[in-house]
């Protein structure tokens, strides 16, 4: 092979791995989205593929972002991933007829949302959460925040069926006795589902 061709085969690959690049921001911050994940649109600053991926700052509300989910996930984690806090959630969703998961974690002084189908973050979501700059927000804070917000999540349920005078009535039903050792986090599940379902 003449030296001419190979220059010309190293330039033809370098052109078509930077065209395979596809940067975001976010934010203010540049997320490069791999390619599986490419073709999605960008609406008020949040990256959409379909049901398959996002990517999105919850800065704004934290306690709606993450609420439904934390409600509805089937089992969480949390880790830390090149010095960002990362808690990861997943559960089943029937529109995408298989796992779901979404992971929330800190840049800077910013929390961001990842989703995905799938049950495992996988070296793309984690290179996409080490390339972002590092959290400015201590682990300990960072997760209580995301308790915090759960909690207020639940809370502003409740009040909701409070003003259609519904939750007393549904919490009366779950005091019974085959309900009496049933968690809290289970039993305001069933509540609010039961209340749902019949609405």
């Amino acid at each position: 092979m003449t030296i001419m061709r190979k220059i010309l085969i190293m330039l033809t690959l370098t052109i078509f791995l930077a065209g395979s690049t596809y940067a975001i921001d976010i934010n203010g911050v540049e997320f490069d989205i791999p390619s599986q994940y490419q073709g999605g649109e960008m609406d008020d600053g949040e990256y959409d593929l379909d049901n398959v991926f996002s990517i999105r700052c919850v800065d704004d509300n934290v306690a709606r972002a993450i609420g439904l989910w934390a409600e509805e996930q089937e089992f969480s984690e949390d880790t830390n991933i090149e010095n960002h806090p990362v808690r990861h959630y997943c559960q089943y969703n029937p529109y995408v007829g298989g796992n779901h998961s979404h992971a929330y974690f800190v840049s800077g002084k910013s929390v961001y949302e990842i989703a995905w189908t799938g049950e495992e973050i996988t070296s793309d979501i984690e290179k996409l959460i080490k390339n972002a700059p590092e959290s400015e927000i201590d682990d300990d804070a960072f997760y209580s925040a995301l308790d915090e917000s759960y909690n207020i999540y639940k809370q502003d349920k409740i009040d909701r069926l409070n003003e259609d005078g519904e939750y007393n009535t549904l919490e009366a039903k779950y005091q019974s006795k085959t309900h009496q050792n049933t968690p809290d986090d289970t039993r305001f599940k069933e509540i609010l589902y039961t209340y749902y379902l019949n609405k």
